[in-house]
């Protein structure tokens, strides 16, 4: 039993070197792999080898990616801090985009959005006196925003019954 693990330790470590059997002047058998005097060469079966069952790296190879375009989205009316008479509250917001873009446009009021459509022209009714924040986005349908304008600053002005003077 010794000698056949031995014999197995042997050919497991020396695959490719030849191994020599020497069978020594008391009858005991010694495996080397060095030739020496007496020495046989011994040949051996090739090695049980298989692949390794781990699955293969395949690495996919990717689509082009669509390059980012980035967007910009100006507000042309109303101008930056200008004030607006209207009693009625209606303002009249104008936007441009460069380059062309196909998704929604939101209006954002004073943070909040208040109107989506396919173009970037809103008329807004019921705005309140004072100062307002205004602001235009670029959204995609999956609803992820795309650009945004600068924040604009602008007035409403409505008249008063209060301010009569007389």
């Amino acid at each position: 039993m010794r000698l056949s693990w031995l014999f197995t330790i042997f050919a497991l470590s020396a695959q490719s070197a030849t191994l020599y059997k020497v069978v020594q002047a008391d009858g005991t058998v010694v495996y080397t792999d060095r030739p020496v005097a007496g020495a046989v060469p011994v040949a051996l079966p090739n090695a049980n080898t298989s692949q390794s069952l781990a699955p293969k790296q395949v690495t996919k190879p990717t689509a082009p990616s669509k390059p980012d375009v980035n967007y910009n989205i100006s507000i042309l009316s109303p101008a930056h801090e200008e004030t607006i008479r209207n009693n009625q509250g209606e303002v009249k917001v104008s936007a441009s985009i460069e380059p062309k873009a196909v998704g929604l446009f939101q209006l954002v009021l004073n943070g909040q959005v208040l109107a989506t459509g396919a173009s970037p022209q809103f008329v807004v009714q019921g705005v309140p006196r004072g100062e307002h924040q205004l602001e235009v986005r670029l959204v995609s349908k999956s609803g992820k925003i795309l650009a945004s304008s600068p924040t604009r600053v602008f007035y409403l002005h409505q008249a008063s019954v209060l301010n009569r003077s007389g």
